[in-house]
């Protein structure tokens, strides 16, 4: 058993103390009965239960995306998104300072699957989030594309591409919204961060 698959053990247990009728209500699941809830994410149907957490749809099991939505459904958050964004390192402080300290070192995953060798980046990168669901928000600036997603039923996001110049390689930046520490706590929340890179990743190499 992995690090990752401890992690789970552990806290899936909790759920047993969970109020399901009342965490459905404050965290934007559906209530399948006073044991259970259902939830998607990152494009697939979950079932949050006393016994923990498992897909509804057939799809094989990440023990990532299984403890952050144990994580979700133990939260004690209560409040809507106040659709006001920020980087991930506002929150995760200097815990999760890899990459040689630079503060959007997680994203480098999909940065390598839309290498330009492969393709137009931009172009991959659109279909992909546009098969996820995504929302596009438009853009601010010549080769900045910003894209909204509801990751979790209270926790959205902001994802931005920023395509190549002739100074700068492309770059993506996700933000989060400022209400995110009242569900998650920075290492959960860096948890979900990377399975939302590695799902979009997926989907980009799809492409």
């Amino acid at each position: 058993m992995n690090g990752y698959e401890k992690t789970y053990e552990v806290i899936a247990p909790r759920l047993r103390d969970v109020e399901f009728p009342y965490a459905a209500l404050r965290l934007g699941f559906d209530l399948i009965d006073k044991y259970r809830m259902s939830v998607n994410f990152l494009g697939s149907s979950y079932e949050v239960s006393r016994e923990g957490v498992r897909p509804l749809d057939g799809e094989p099991e990440n023990v990532n995306f299984l403890s952050v939505l144990v994580y979700y459904a133990l939260s004690q958050g209560h409040t809507e998104p106040r659709y006001d964004f920020a980087l991930l390192n506002t929150f995760t402080g200097s815990l999760h300072t890899g990459g040689g300290g630079r503060p959007n070192w997680m994203v480098d995953p999909l940065l390598r699957a839309l290498d330009p060798a492969s393709g137009n980046s931009y172009a991959r990168f659109r279909q992909a989030v546009r098969d996820m669901g995504m929302t596009y928000e438009g853009s601010r600036a010549a080769g900045e594309h910003t894209w909204q997603y509801r990751l979790l039923p209270k926790i959205p996001v902001l994802i931005k591409y920023f395509e190549a110049d002739d100074e700068f390689p492309c770059d993506i930046k996700i933000y989060y919204d400022k209400t995110v520490p009242e569900f998650l706590d920075f290492e959960p929340l860096a948890v979900l961060n990377g399975c939302l890179v590695e799902a979009v990743t997926a989907a980009v190499e799809r492409y």
